[in-house]
């Protein structure tokens, strides 16, 4: 498999990285190791030795602005419960994608930065 033009690494803005931490960690699963205390964490991804960072030099955008973060879940419904619970706002509820792509839905997280995630049933 060609790994050239993949999508290695991403930044989340987070400044309360704390608040990140606890929220990825919480919703995703994601393994999370500080790096820089208070400053900067590295996430991984599964098992996929993909990941990124949550960084509190960075600052959230606006709604449906910048680059958009998709991330695949199993159960969408189950998903938007958990993020309600643990201080994220639901934007868009579960919404059905044409074409038999399976469904979306977009959410806050506590950080402020909007997100969203996608599952095929």
């Amino acid at each position: 498999m060609n790994k050239n033009n993949t999508i290695t690494h991403i930044e989340i803005p987070a400044p309360d990285l704390q608040k990140a931490i606890s929220f990825y960690s919480k919703i995703f699963n994601w393994k999370i190791e500080i790096i820089t205390e208070n400053v900067y964490a590295y996430f991984i991804i599964g098992d996929t030795n993909t990941g990124g960072g949550l960084d509190t030099s960075l600052t959230p955008s606006k709604e449906k602005s910048g680059a958009q973060i998709v991330i695949d879940v199993e159960d969408i419904d189950q998903t938007l419960i958990n993020i309600q619970a643990s201080g994220g706002k639901i934007i868009m509820p579960k919404t059905l994608i044409e074409g038999g792509h399976g469904f979306y839905a977009s959410f806050q997280d506590p950080n402020g930065n909007y997100l969203q995630i996608h599952s095929r049933v």
